[in-house]
């Protein structure tokens, strides 16, 4: 047990001998009466002073105990763990106060903030004092300290944490957590010196469960105080909203809305979305401490980015700032196609041919040509002529030089989708040059080999697939049977790499060798059927055009992400070729222009570099007041659960070796400080005692 004003016990001692002097002096006295005998009156005293005696005992003890009582209350005392910081501490000191201001300290509990609980919880420890060098670091996705280093100019950091506000990001701890331990050792260190750690954060599970205390010298004292309240308030949240594949002009597409429910009861939500001018609603009901996703089909009119908002409507919660959410829409016509090969289009059938047809599935009449398909001889692959496709098809291309290579590297990093139909010994080759190009950007889950001297081929079927991902998830229940026929010849052998994720690999054949692999780079993908289209059945199969299509839609849905960039992030985003240059570009924010970062050239693309983005929102790249980019940023989805990390779990596996304190500032607090009243209580009960003592004795 700790005091809050333990001066006052000196108080009390001397109160409580107050009773006892009163008591002696209003002691009544004897008087001399003249009788005629004595032996009665004797009897009548001796009664008298029996009872007086048990009378007085009790009023003595009653009023001392509750001028005890009193000053016990006006001690304040606390019961719990005292802190291993006290504001009263006379040796040198180097503190250093790490301030949460993450966006989960919006979150309100009884009208008040997380924030404002913690700013006056951080205010004690910056109290001036003689030896004490202090600093303070706000702390979100990045650390902000106020100086460069601990200073005794505390009052600064006062008025610093007065003004303080909640910044619309992540929490990143361990950023803190670093800047905060070079600080205290190249500070503190010399004989008398200690090294104090204040960390005044809700402790969300989402963000401290991972904290590492071992870059602090190993001499610091830890004080975790916790502002948030004992239990997580209730909250609803719009984690990410987007659409399923790709977004196209005039056609029907599914929109998919993750809420998340973090509260003990299950809530039945309603969405309202606006695209563009058009508004929708999407309605389900989300179980408790988990997040569903809300479906529901839009129709996309006009072409071009497209700003959409979804709101989640008549939620009263702890945190607002969450229920809704920004997204973006690329809305494109119908997508064109390049099909580098060498084989001519006259060439039927032929492997090229039949993915043309994959691709487009009906053929032009005569004398039509088909818009969406452009077919670029080996020998003139360069970037004007892919610079209109957003679906790059490779298809007997023979040996590519190095320079191409680099060119479908460079154009995968910035969004283009390659599909590579290995069917040739050289291929094994070309797709050797174009990871190299790529780095460690392309990390394929196997490796390509052309197939040893006199091996065929043929005859080969599907042994495993990812049933329940695209191209395979089309058919459903009935993918067995759609896949079964399927025969396969020509091709690539391959193994396995380590390097890379096995979900890339969605399709293996029955000789143990990769069918279908699809891999991320940048922000494109690069997908390798290993299989000549001539020598196989699946052109001839009614699976062929789904199969293909579904392929296409995975690959071009993923070229641009609709999804908000997390507040406070890095960004570092290739504009679409068809931008221009970056003379003549600006950047428009939710409320109008602003330092949004920097458009800048590199090659022959233009890049838009952000240390770190700002509030929420959508922000606009235009040209003449025309979007040619547009990028919406939101809060990022761990703030939304408000859970805190328990006590213990800072103490037993998270404290390193360290000392560490944890108090929560709000629940303990509310809890302690109650006590008083108690004792308050105690004393009035005593004098009613009292009161009730004298009735009893008639006096």
């Amino acid at each position: 047990m700790s005091f809050l004003h333990p001066w006052m016990f000196f108080l009390g001692a001397v109160a409580v001998g107050l009773p006892v002097l009163i008591h002696y002096l209003t002691r009544p006295r004897p008087v001399r009466l003249p009788l005629s005998t004595m032996r009665f009156v004797q009897e009548v005293i001796h009664q008298r002073r029996t009872f007086h005696r048990l009378r007085n005992f009790l009023i003595l003890a009653l009023r001392t105990l509750a001028v005890g009582l009193l000053a016990w209350a006006f001690t304040r005392p606390l019961i719990g763990e005292k802190p291993l910081i006290g504001a009263d501490d006379s040796a040198n000191t180097v503190r250093v106060v790490i301030l949460d201001v993450s966006q989960s300290m919006a979150a309100s509990a009884r009208g008040i903030s997380v924030l404002e609980r913690a700013r006056s919880v951080a205010a004690e420890y910056l109290a001036h004092r003689a030896g004490l060098r202090a600093n303070l670091i706000l702390a979100g996705t990045k650390a902000r300290p106020i100086f460069e280093q601990c200073s005794a100019n505390v009052a600064a950091l006062k008025d610093e944490l007065s003004r303080t506000k909640v910044a619309p990001e992540r929490l990143n701890v361990q950023a803190a957590v670093a800047v905060a331990a070079e600080m205290l050792s190249t500070t503190g260190g010399d004989s008398g010196t200690r090294r104090e750690l204040i960390i005044v954060s809700d402790f969300q599970r989402s963000n401290w469960a991972t904290v590492d205390f071992t870059p602090l010298p190993t001499d610091t004292v830890i004080e975790l105080e916790a502002a948030g309240p004992a239990e997580a308030p209730p909250n609803l949240a719009i984690l990410r909203a987007g659409v399923q594949g790709r977004p196209e002009r005039d056609r029907e597409i599914r929109m998919d809305v993750e809420v998340g429910n973090y509260s003990v009861l299950p809530q039945r939500v309603t969405v309202d979305l606006q695209i563009g001018e058009a508004t929708y609603q999407l309605e389900g009901l989300c179980p408790p401490g988990i997040s569903t996703t809300l479906s529901g089909p839009v129709t996309l009119r006009g072409s071009g980015w497209q700003i959409g908002h979804a709101v989640l409507r008549g939620i009263d919660d702890a945190l607002p700032a969450d229920n809704s959410r920004a997204f973006v829409l690329d809305v494109r016509p119908r997508p064109t196609y390049a099909i580098v090969s060498r084989q001519r289009p006259d060439d039927r059938p032929s492997s090229s041919y039949y993915l043309e047809r994959g691709l487009v599935p009906l053929e032009p009449r005569p004398g039509q040509t088909v818009e969406a398909v452009v077919r670029i001889p080996p020998d003139q692959l360069n970037r004007e002529a892919l610079a209109s496709a957003e679906l790059i098809a490779l298809d007997h291309p023979g040996p590519l030089s190095t320079e191409a290579a680099g060119l479908l590297a460079a154009m995968m990093r910035r969004g283009r989708a390659i599909l590579y139909v290995a069917t040739e010994p050289v291929d094994a080759s070309n797709l050797k040059r174009i990871a190299d190009a790529a780095g460690s950007d392309l990390q394929m889950p196997v490796e390509f080999a052309p197939p040893a001297a006199g091996q065929v081929r043929q005859n080969l079927f599907l042994a495993e697939v990812r049933e329940k991902e695209p191209p395979f998830s089309v058919f459903g229940d009935q993918v067995g049977a759609a896949i079964s026929p399927l025969r396969f010849g020509g091709g690539l052998t391959s193994r396995r790499t380590e390097v890379a994720l096995a979900e890339d690999l969605l399709a293996t054949y029955s000789d143990r060798t990769a069918c279908l692999v699809t891999t991320a780079c940048g922000a494109g993908h690069l997908t390798v059927l290993n299989a000549d289209l001539r020598e196989s059945n699946l052109p001839r199969s009614p699976a062929f055009v789904p199969l293909i299509g579904e392929l296409v839609s995975r690959m071009l849905g993923q070229q641009r992400a609709t999804d908000a960039v997390p507040c406070g992030e890095p960004l570092a985003m290739y504009l679409p070729a068809d931008s221009g240059a970056a003379v003549g570009l600006k950047i428009i924010g939710p409320e109008g222009t602003g330092d949004f970062g920097e458009l800048a050239t590199e090659g022959n693309w233009v890049v838009w570099r952000w240390p770190a983005v700002g509030y929420p929102g959508v922000y606009q790249v235009q040209r003449d007041d025309k979007t040619v980019f547009a990028a919406a940023t939101g809060i990022a989805a761990q703030e939304s659960d408000l859970t805190s990390l328990s006590e213990s779990v800072f103490k037993d596996r998270l404290a390193g070796g360290r000392t560490v304190h944890y108090r929560s500032a709000a629940a303990e607090q509310d809890k302690q400080d109650d006590i008083w009243l108690w004792f308050a209580v105690a004393c009035v009960a005593c004098l009613c005692v009292e009161l009730g003592v004298l009735r009893v004795f008639r006096t």
